[in-house]
């Protein structure tokens, strides 16, 4: 009975170990369309309280847009009661087919992301939320 005992104990804390790991090795990635760009933006690793790189990556009729005038990451979180109204806008920089840089969720809960892009005289907006 004791053997039993440790056995299930031992498969509890093995299963809990590789739940948490399993949940530490994936990234972040959401997709959407802004006009007729299709526009991902993600992250390497989950996003959490604080700094986070994302990369923002765009394409149009399948192919890589690289030459943007302008990428530009919004994240906000509206006021509410006791709480003052917060956001981080980071100019994205172009890195190989994408554009990255580093933005600051100051706290857990709900935040709007609003990625603008300029592209040969247009401008599109991407509409997001996360929750932390």
């Amino acid at each position: 009975m004791k053997n039993l005992i440790k056995i299930a104990m031992l498969l509890t804390v093995g299963l809990f170990f590789i739940a948490c790991t399993d949940d530490k090795a994936k990234g972040f990635s959401k997709t959407g369309k802004a006009g007729n760009l299709s526009v991902t933006y993600s992250s390497e690793k989950p996003l959490v309280v604080g700094n986070n790189n994302i990369t923002v990556s765009i394409s149009e009729n399948g192919k890589a847009v690289t030459n943007a005038t302008k990428v530009e990451l919004k994240i906000f979180m509206p006021e509410m009661p006791g709480m003052p109204y917060m956001e981080d806008i980071k100019l994205l920089t172009p890195s190989g087919d994408a554009y990255g840089g580093n933005i600051n969720f100051s706290m857990g809960g709900t935040w709007q992301v609003k990625i603008f892009i300029e592209k040969d005289g247009k401008k599109y907006k991407y509409s997001s939320s996360i929750i932390l």
